[in-house]
């Protein structure tokens, strides 16, 4: 068991390295698909390159039934046999059905970009790993190198930048403090 513990920092600190490591690459992968996506975005060309490959066609059926109903109406008015009123009649209904197929492909196209993003991992918590991984350097003593006491406690030697124990100083953001 004595051989267990000793090894206990290096696994906890393993394991916490490694989840972060693994955030690390994770966050990665989403700048990159971010990027790729804003790229498509920003480039209407591509966004409708994108939409016109998924758009389907109309169905020769709609399309027939279609014009059936506007010949069907141009013989009501008395001009059935004006082909250029009909062309222009006939678009004018079919309209509506081209906007709504366009609109499910671009609505396709917009989620198909999305879904990937929601699908990356949630990032790791390694903060369990960390505090285990801590406590069992702090339960060591005095027993590492490194000039420490003894006392445990040797953290509290180490000085973080701007603090009063002569750590590095680097420009900190305005407060009422520092004004000067």
């Amino acid at each position: 068991m004595d051989g267990l513990s000793s090894l206990m920092p290096v696994i906890t600190g393993g394991t916490a390295a490694a989840g972060t490591v693994g955030n690390i690459m994770e966050e990665q992968k989403k700048a990159a698909y971010q990027n790729f996506v804003m790229g498509i975005l920003k480039d209407p060309a591509k966004l409708a390159a994108m939409i016109a490959k998924v758009q389907q066609p109309l169905s020769q059926g709609l399309q027939q039934s279609v014009g059936n109903k506007v010949q069907g109406d141009m013989a009501q008015r008395g001009l059935s046999q004006a082909p250029g009123i009909f062309a222009a009649t006939e678009s004018q209904n079919l309209a509506p059905y081209y906007q709504q197929n366009q609109a499910v492909a671009e609505n396709a196209v917009l989620s198909s970009l999305g879904m990937p993003a929601g699908t990356f991992g949630q990032p790791a918590n390694t903060s369990g790993a960390m505090s285990l991984f801590l406590n069992s350097l702090k339960n060591r003593g005095g027993s590492g190198g490194g000039g420490n006491s003894g006392s445990g406690d040797w953290w509290q030697n180490i000085s973080f930048p701007g603090d009063s124990t002569g750590g590095l100083t680097y420009p900190l953001p305005p407060t009422t403090d520092n004004l000067s």
